[in-house]
Parts: C-alpha cells; structure tokens; sequence
C-alpha cells in the first residue's frame, strides 16, 4: 500500500506529519512518501526520518499583498495539476494531510481524482483546506471536540488530539521521563532540586518573549530556588542582549541557561516544571503529551486568531493559563510564571489537567484511520 503524507510551511504542521508518517509505516506493506514545500522545514525534515520527499514550489496566501497573492496562486494551481498528474499515473491509496498552505496541492488533487483523503485539523477553528474538503474527505481528525461543531454536519469526524513525536510521548511513562531529566540537567548545567521554567517561542525564538525574560532576570538574580532554561532562537542567542544579561548574572545565585535551539525537546520538556511560551497547535500539544503546565502568550499575529482559540482551550481547562502579549511586550507572562513557580498547589493541578489532555490516540490513532479506510476500499 503506498501512502501519501502531505502539510508543512512551518515546523506546527511538519512534526505531527512526520509522527503521523512513522506510525502509517508500521501498517504491513506500506509505503509512505512526503509532499511539501521546498521552502519549508518539512524537506529536511523528512529526509531524517528516511521518507522520500516531493517538493513544490509553494507560497503562504495569508496577509499577503495583491501581486505576492497573485503568484501564490499560480504556484498553487501549478502544484496542485502536479500532484493531480502523478496521482493519476500512479494512484495512492490515501493521502493525509496535517494542514498548512503545503498541504493543499495534494489534498486538492485527491479530492480531484477521488482518493482516499484523511484531514487532520489540529487548530480549534478549522483552515481553508478543512472546511473546503471536509465533505470529500473520509475522515477529519480533530485535535480538540469543539472543532466539530464548527465542521459542517455531514463531515466524518474523529478526535485524535495532535501526533507527537515518539520521544515526547514516551514522557508520560514516569520511568522514561526521571531517566531523560536525569541526563538533560546535566547536559543543560542544571540543578536538581530548583523548579525550572522552561521559555520558548518556536524554532525561531520570540522576540517579546525573549526580551521581557531579560528584562525581568536581574530582579529575580537572588533566587536559588528556581533556575530559567531559555531556548532564544538563533537570532535571540547571537544579539548582544542575551550575552549581556548572561555576563551580569555570572557569579548569581540565579541560574540561567540560554540556547539557540533544541533538537531534543524531550529533554526540555523532562526538566520544566512551568513552560512559557507561544500557543501553536504543535506546541499545544507537545506540552500536553509532556505534562507540562504553561503560560501562553499567543502569537497576536497569527493566522485566523488561531493561537488565541487553543490557548484559551486549555485554558478552560485548567492546564494553562493565558497572558496575552501587550503591543511587544510579554512582560505580564513574566510575572504570572513567577508567581506560579511559587504555588506548588497550583501547579500540581495545572499539571494533572494537562496530562489528562494527552488521554487521546495521536498518530496510532491517526494511522489505525488510515488502515480501516484502505482496507474498507480494498474489500468492496
């Protein structure tokens, strides 16, 4: 059986595909290919996991100018008859996409040529892509409930919550994860026995995020209580900020940790006992997988106010708590996650709340879709 796995133009959409792709291989006799954009991460991403990947050349249609939208288009239509050719030479028996203007050629092509096609929708309002093809497609998958009162009511719908990386999920297996932490405080130079907060924004850091952490570190520089690990982005570790305020809490009884970026979030997520950072559907759910309560700052800017819904998700909830980001500065989230690492009570139940979020089949879900659509296809 050959499987196609479509999504990315950024690292959101990219990760769940990749844990989506990797399970769909457990399916006796499968092949699964990638297809996405040669601009995003997914290329390289896919290459590590060892899937063959198709590139297209692809733009964002979101917040775009008349004639950047115009060639977007175009780069669209070209895509699309692309993947429409390749599929009617040789027809897959699924394609599934995760969402992102990557997803969209080859989810149109299958809608085209009438191939098995499974969604996965991990944002709380459903994308363009979703309701456009929810009817044609043989299943939705939702990463929250909620979205399927948004979907029109003859979609097909199944609640599978956001596929994480394997390594994340595995943190909920309390063993796994004191062995991870174990050699992650080592290898981050942390102590055990402070609580840790974990900040991040992304691949690419979050300049807001960043700046309100430095702004607020030499308050808190004599607290030896606590420790901050903070992944900064390459452009956030290599600005004269970050090594200035390292160089004036040298010698403190704070500990701070800076890094560019993090291959192995598993071991970020094994030492935090709060996370402050952006609400991306991925990001969403790796916290959840992981356990780990947090401070959301939504991105203000994001498409369709996507941030904003999954935040307050958890929110509502109890898991998270929701800061949003005032102008450029994030400095309120500072403050709440201060308080929070000082109320043990609170935090222990924001971290039952977010561990019971990942009560969901993810990408064993997803493929065990994938297989009973084929089979069903295969037998009539």
């Amino acid at each position: 059986m050959r499987f196609i796995v479509t999504g990315g133009g950024t690292g959101g959409h990219v990760y769940p595909a990749i844990a989506i792709a990797e399970q769909i291989e457990s399916i006796q006799g499968s092949t699964v290919e990638f297809i996405g954009s040669v601009t995003g991460p997914e290329g390289t991403a896919a290459k590590k996991a060892g899937l063959r990947f198709l590139g297209l050349q692809l733009s964002g249609l979101v917040g775009k100018r008349p004639l950047s939208m115009l060639r977007a288009l175009r780069l669209f239509t070209a895509a699309a008859l692309r993947c429409r050719k390749l599929f009617a030479e040789s027809p897959p028996d699924c394609v599934i996409g995760t969402g992102g203007y990557a997803a969209a050629p080859a989810c149109f092509a299958a809608a085209w040529l009438k191939v098995p096609l499974v969604l996965h929708e991990m944002n709380l309002r459903p994308g363009l892509v979703t309701r456009m093809l929810s009817r044609r497609a043989g299943v939705v998958a939702v990463a929250f409930e909620g979205t399927i009162d948004l979907l029109p009511r003859w979609a097909n719908t199944a609640v599978t919550g956001v596929p994480v990386r394997r390594e994340i999920e595995e943190l909920a297996d309390e063993g796994v994860r004191q062995k991870t932490k174990e050699s992650a405080l080592a290898a981050f130079r942390l102590e055990s026995g402070r609580r840790t907060l974990l900040v991040f924004g992304g691949s690419q850091g979050a300049l807001a995020i960043n700046e309100a952490i430095w702004d607020a570190v030499n308050d808190i520089a004599h607290r030896s209580d606590i420790q901050i690990l903070h992944l900064t982005g390459s452009s956030g570790f290599n600005s004269n900020r970050r090594r200035s305020t390292e160089h004036g809490l040298s010698g403190g009884k704070l500990l701070y940790r800076s890094e560019a970026y993090c291959e192995r979030m598993q071991d970020a997520y094994s030492v935090a006992d709060l996370a402050l950072t952006r609400a991306g559907a991925g990001t969403v759910a790796e916290l959840a997988a992981a356990g780990v309560p947090a401070i959301l700052v939504p991105f203000p800017h994001s498409s369709g106010g996507h941030q904003v819904e999954n935040a307050r998700e958890l929110e509502r909830r109890g898991a998270a708590k929701v800061v949003l980001q005032q102008g450029e500065s994030a400095q309120s989230a500072i403050s709440e996650a201060l308080r929070l690492l000082d109320d043990e009570a609170e935090l222990r139940q924001m971290r039952t709340a977010m561990s019971a979020m990942s009560e969901v089949p993810g990408a064993k879900g997803i493929a065990g879709i994938v297989e009973e659509l084929t089979l069903r296809r295969t037998s009539t």
